[in-house]
């Protein structure tokens, strides 16, 4: 009978076999979007997925593997393998102002998609650093603006407006200016008022996904503040960078926002401070308590301990959220409900 540790090579063998594999299927993956973007064809199939998916599904009961793992498997490999086929639709040259996590996530996306990537901000060594990670270029704020064609700030809102100021004297009129703020009606207010009524087009985004190595799927809110001669551009831009797009007032932004964010947020958070208080009330060991997690519990805890590294942004969106104190009426509503 084979040892252990002779088992355990085997095992990382077959590991390093599927790596092996994942990368070969993802460069067949980049090939295949070389061909459909020189026939004009889609980076999505979702009938063949299905096709496919159906297949292997098969193929997994026929060798007693667990069919949902294979499943599992394929879907994200065919979400990764989207990613891998991305083409920047036009020659455009975007900048992003800042270098936290999802100006990465973003650069990265149109880094790999083809697009000239710039990074910049008022710390040029940490641009030159995340550039250097993405396959991008760092540049100088006044070099980087003059190169740019779209200029994505991805720094909190309270700085956006000064830094906006700042740069407003070198904006050409064939620019678009954006923003990825995750509140909209004070933001955009401010940012007009700093603009002006001439000068670049201007829309603010809202990607609702948080910093993700493959977003391709996800949506992406646009708030079309100013946007005439570049809609159709950035339509285009931000289909072939595999985002879905919702247009949005800056209103109606906040207040579906201060449901799906405030709100999702401040519930996270209630649970936690309600937790520990119960824990203290009932003279329950905490040790206890964590060892007898359930599975739901351990996928709300996993969200929660994400939104503790987010803490300042979340903290941004609860202040700066016109809606946030309507989100805390309805809890203290359904609180009150609840304990009737």
């Amino acid at each position: 009978m084979e040892g252990l540790e002779e088992l355990r090579r085997t095992l990382l063998s077959i590991d390093r076999a599927i790596v092996d594999l994942v990368a070969a299927r993802l460069g067949i993956a980049r090939s295949i979007g070389r061909v459909k973007h020189s026939t004009g064809l889609p980076v999505h199939d979702p009938k063949r997925e299905i096709i496919v998916a159906n297949l292997l599904a098969e193929e997994a009961r026929k060798r007693g593997v667990p069919v949902e793992l294979v499943r599992t498997l394929y879907f994200e490999l065919a979400r990764y393998s989207k990613c891998m086929q991305l083409r920047c639709p036009q020659g455009l040259r975007i900048l992003f102002y800042g270098y936290g996590s999802m100006a990465e996530t973003l650069a990265r996306l149109a880094t790999s998609a083809g697009c000239w990537t710039a990074i910049t901000g008022r710390d040029i060594d940490k641009a030159r650093k995340l550039a250097e990670a993405l396959g991008a270029k760092a540049l100088e704020e006044e070099e980087a603006l003059d190169w740019a064609d779209i200029v994505v700030y991805a720094i909190p809102s309270h700085a956006l407006v000064d830094v906006i100021k700042a740069h407003r004297r070198v904006y050409r009129e064939s620019m678009l200016i954006a923003d990825i703020s995750s509140v909209k009606r004070p933001v955009v207010q401010h940012v007009v008022e700093s603009l002006g009524s001439q000068g670049p087009e201007y829309a603010s985004l809202h990607p609702l996904f948080g910093p993700l190595e493959c977003p391709y799927g996800e949506t992406i809110a646009v708030i079309p503040v100013r946007l005439e001669l570049w809609k159709a551009r950035l339509e285009e831009l931000l289909a072939g960078l595999g985002l879905r797009i919702v247009y949005i007032d800056p209103d109606t932004h906040d207040k579906v926002m201060a449901i799906n964010q405030v709100l999702h947020h401040l519930i996270h958070e209630l649970y936690d401070i309600a937790r520990r208080a119960l824990v203290d009330e009932l003279d329950v060991d905490e040790q206890l308590v964590k060892a007898m997690t359930t599975y739901s519990l351990k996928r709300t805890l996993a969200v929660q301990q994400r939104l503790q590294q987010l803490s300042r942004v979340v903290e941004e969106i609860r202040k700066l959220n016109p809606y946030t104190t309507n989100a805390l009426r309805a809890l203290r509503k359904a609180l009150d409900t609840l304990d009737k």
